[in-house]
This record gives C-alpha cells, structure tokens and sequence, in this order.
C-alpha cells in the first residue's frame, strides 16, 4: 500500500501540469497574503484568522475541483485501462490499492496547502493551522468524489471531460443552494463539502466523515468492478 501511496504521490510532482498547478497555488497564496498587509487595518483582521490565507482558500474553495480533475481523474482507471490494475491485484487487496492511490494524490495536496501556508505565514506571522486542516478536510471530499469518478468511467478522456464539467458546475450549484433562499434548492447544501467549510468551526469535521462514506462506497465499487 505505501509503494502505491509513495509512487502516485511523486509521480504528480512529475507532470508539466503539477508544475504549473504547484506555481499558480504558491504565487497567488503568497501575493494575495502580502497585499493583505496594505488593508489589514481597513478589513480588521484578527489573530489567528484565515484573511490572510485568502488567495489559498480561494483556490482551494474556488478551483480546488477542477485542479483535482485536471491532475487526478485517471488515477484509477489509468491502470485500468492500459491493464496493469490486473497485477497490482495479485500483489495486494483492492482495499490497499484503494487506499495507496487515495493517500498518495492526498499527500500531494497535503504539501501544497501547508507549503502555501508557509509562505502565507511569512506575512501573518503565525502559521495558520486551522486553514491547512479546513482545506485538507475539503480536499478529502473533492477526492472521495474524483476516486468514485475514476472506478466507474472506464477510460482517462471520459473521467477528465466529465471531472471538469463537474468541477465548473458542482460549485456553482453549492453556493446557489447555500445562500439561495429557495425550498426547492436549499436541502442540496447538506450534501456539498461547501456548506460545512462556511460553517466553520467543529463543523468543518462532517467532511471527514463525508470523505470517508465517499472512500467506503469508492472500495465497494470497485470490489465489484471488472479489471
């Protein structure tokens, strides 16, 4: 399982498009936290909060889904379909194959995030904790789902175009169900990771348990599916 977990996590550091993703995540994290300084006083930020943070929490919250998809949608079913899923699974369980892949893309965006809070924290002067477990908790639900994307469609193009179109309109659905004052749209914000990161506080643990139901149903799918 850690061979899995280790190959997939510096194998994402391996592609052009990691690169940019990694460049496009720091920049943005650490201009945003310097231009911060210059309205600190005006906005009234407070120790320990997240303002400073607000270029990383808007990638994460904004593009977060469509990062995942554009570097992670072939995570399983790339070895599906070029057939060496057929000798991992002589190797190890399922489970463990599961579980190594999903733990290698986390571990990815594990460094990203808290290098990004780093660099953020030059500038708030303390290390935003709080920030890192938030994102990382959303980012478990983001790839709970894109894991569920890449057992059930059979073929790397078919998980990127649909993880993409998803990831531009799974959002916009979210924050409409969130603030919309509409009965026939408002039940749909218990099921996006959205609406408990805008709760804040414990709250921000029901995502846990939302990426490990996404996790659970993921290795059942793939128990039963063909390789």
């Amino acid at each position: 399982m850690w061979a899995i977990c280790m190959n997939e996590f510096k194998g994402h550091f391996k592609s052009v498009k990691s690169i940019v993703v990694i460049a496009i995540i720091f920049g943005i994290s650490f201009l945003l936290a310097d231009l911060m300084t210059t309205v600190a006083e005006q906005i009234d930020l407070g120790g320990g909060t997240d303002g400073y943070a607000i270029g990383t929490l808007m990638i994460v919250f904004g593009l977060g889904f469509l990062f995942i998809a554009g570097l992670s949608h072939d995570v399983m079913n790339r070895e599906i379909s070029s057939r060496t899923m057929r000798f991992l699974v002589t190797k190890t369980t399922r489970t463990k194959i599961l579980l190594g892949k999903y733990l290698g893309v986390w571990l990815f965006w594990l460094f990203c995030i808290t290098v990004s809070y780093i660099l953020v924290s030059f500038v708030s002067k303390e290390f935003l904790w709080l920030g890192v477990v938030d994102c990382m908790l959303f980012l478990s639900v983001a790839l709970g789902l894109n894991l569920i994307f890449s057992i059930v469609l059979p073929k790397p193009g078919m998980s990127m175009f649909f993880g993409i179109v998803f990831a531009l309109i799974f959002p916009a659905v979210s924050f409409w169900a969130i603030y919309a004052d509409s009965i026939y749209t408002n039940w749909f914000k218990y099921f996006t990771p959205y609406y408990y990161s805008t709760l804040g506080s414990y709250y921000i643990l029901i995502n846990l348990v939302y990426a490990v139901i996404l996790f659970v149903i993921a290795r059942e799918i793939f128990k039963r599916r063909d390789l």
